[in-house]
């Protein structure tokens, strides 16, 4: 059943373009669906409301509930209020759902770990009714845990709940009782955030085969989704129609939603609320995605890089998003970088933030406050992202190795002792020229993309890297960023071991 899901999914993602996140992770998406199997689309007129998709199974059939969600937050996140107004014509039915989460949180300062706790606030309430029967929500048991690990560019989260529901259909005329149990992943960074969801339901439907039963029997069946939110900032290239006019086209930063849910079950078919024997037996799918937003670029002109150049693409983007400088309109591609501008270009890129200056600040005697690189070395270091050359130096000015540059780079990611990968060996031809503390990030980099071998399997870590190379490097880490780490968080999740 589980391995359906994940067809499905790839299904979904190569049907809709890319182009077109975690519980309490980011802003960008309502992520209103909290621990609810639904997801959200665009905001409608009113302030904090959302609309919304659900499937349920109350009825012994699914029914696909459409509406709005409105999320009322308190201003230090520690209570969060859903209210939802949902329904469905074909089938006559009707959702409304009040519910409020408590929520906790216990921060680990030195780690940079936070551990998220959510319980029920006890007033809840929920009334589905589907054509003459009505189901009230009479009993909800609700815990969930989770913990966010915070990097310097990512913030990976890791959730777990599990639950009850009990509806008294009619009365006393019947009852449903939904068992919920959920593991939830995501991650947040400045480029996207994606959450994904398995929610697994085991369905009790209790009812009485006549009006002389005193008791109730039981017949149970099961739903599984897969909810999976994202939200993504890409790049869009305009060309300029008109022939004369001062430049030739330019970027539009664009950001939406694709938001899926995904589900198999496997229920009972319910006749006047008493099982005929049968089972309902299905897949489904749907999906809401959002109209993207979209904020123009400059267009600086380079005048140094033509457009045939194998690094034009990368140089033009860095220098669109003011990664890297083309001072005067000229890039110098094949000039060194120093180590002073591949940082502002990790900072810049990665949108990693300046410290509370009352809180910290760096002391290396070569860097003054007025250094024009000042404040993104101070975001740095602090970040952990990147290392002085000794105690009290930075030396700016000093240009990086190929070594040295992804090194920064896996690290601002938190992934530089990732047990997946060796910290003693690598596959490049050239291993032995590796620096010992350079291995495990070179692995990590090669696997993600963002470094290539040579034409000889070669790494070249001592090669000083150019600023044409810079771009390449850093467009392969902003698109990591983008996208293939959403398959982490996507198609693995919900294809491992399904």
């Amino acid at each position: 059943m589980r391995k359906f899901i994940s067809m499905l999914l790839i299904i979904a993602i190569i049907l809709v373009p890319v182009n077109a996140a975690n519980v309490f992770a980011t802003s960008r998406t309502a992520r209103s669906s909290r621990f609810e199997p639904g997801v959200t689309g665009d905001l409608t007129a009113k302030k904090g409301e959302y609309k919304y998709k659900e499937a349920i199974f109350i009825t012994g059939k699914p029914i696909v509930m459409d509406g709005i969600v409105k999320v009322t937050e308190s201003t230090d996140g520690s209570k969060t209020t859903l209210e939802y107004k949902l329904s469905n014509t074909a089938d006559n039915a009707k959702l409304d759902r009040k519910i409020t989460y408590i929520n906790t949180k216990q921060e680990n300062s030195y780690d940079k770990q936070i551990i998220h706790n959510s319980t029920l606030d006890p007033k809840f309430s929920e009334t589905i009714t589907v054509g003459a029967d009505t189901f009230r929500l009479t009993e909800y048991i609700f815990s969930r845990s989770g913990i966010t690990d915070d990097k310097p560019v990512l913030k990976y989260t890791v959730s777990n709940w599990n639950g009850r529901k009990v509806y008294q259909r009619n009365g006393s005329a019947g009852e449903v009782i939904i068992d919920i149990f959920s593991d939830q992943y995501g991650y947040n960074n400045y480029w996207s955030a994606t959450d994904t969801a398995i929610i697994s339901n085991t369905i009790t439907y209790r009812y009485k085969e006549n009006n002389t039963d005193i008791s109730y029997k039981e017949i149970v069946g099961t739903a599984e989704y897969a909810v999976s939110n994202s939200s993504t900032k890409y790049l869009q290239y305009v060309s300029n129609e008109p022939t004369d006019i001062s430049f030739k086209g330019g970027y539009l930063l664009k950001e939406g939603q694709d938001n899926i849910v995904m589900y198999v079950y496997d229920i009972p078919v319910m006749r006047n609320w008493v099982p005929d024997g049968k089972r309902n037996k299905g897949r489904d799918s749907f999906r809401m995605t959002t109209v993207p937003t979209q904020t123009r670029l400059f267009a600086p002109t380079i005048r140094d890089v033509s457009s045939s150049y194998w690094a034009f693409e990368d140089i033009k983007s860095v220098v669109s998003l003011d990664i890297i400088n083309a001072e005067g309109g000229y890039y110098r591609p094949l000039s060194y970088i120093s180590r002073a501008e591949f940082t502002r270009a990790i900072v810049k890129a990665a949108n990693i933030a300046e410290p509370n200056k009352k809180n910290y600040d760096f002391m290396f005697e070569d860097v003054e406050k007025n250094h024009p690189y000042y404040s993104f070395i101070n975001a740095a270091v602090n970040a952990g992202v990147i290392n002085g050359t000794s105690r009290n130096k930075f030396s700016p000015d000093d240009y990086l190795t190929k070594a040295q540059a992804l090194t920064i780079i896996v690290r601002a990611m938190g992934l530089e002792n990732s047990a997946d990968e060796s910290g003693t060996k690598t596959s490049f031809s050239d291993d032995s020229k590796i620096p010992a503390w350079a291995k495990r990030c070179a692995n990590v980099a090669f696997r993600l993309g963002i470094v290539k071998a040579g034409a000889n399997n070669e790494l070249e870590p001592d090669r000083i890297l150019t600023r044409a190379e810079s771009a390449q490097m850093i467009n392969n880490f902003i698109k990591y960023l983008q996208y293939d780490i959403k398959k982490e968080y996507r198609e693995k999740i919900i294809n491992y071991g399904r």
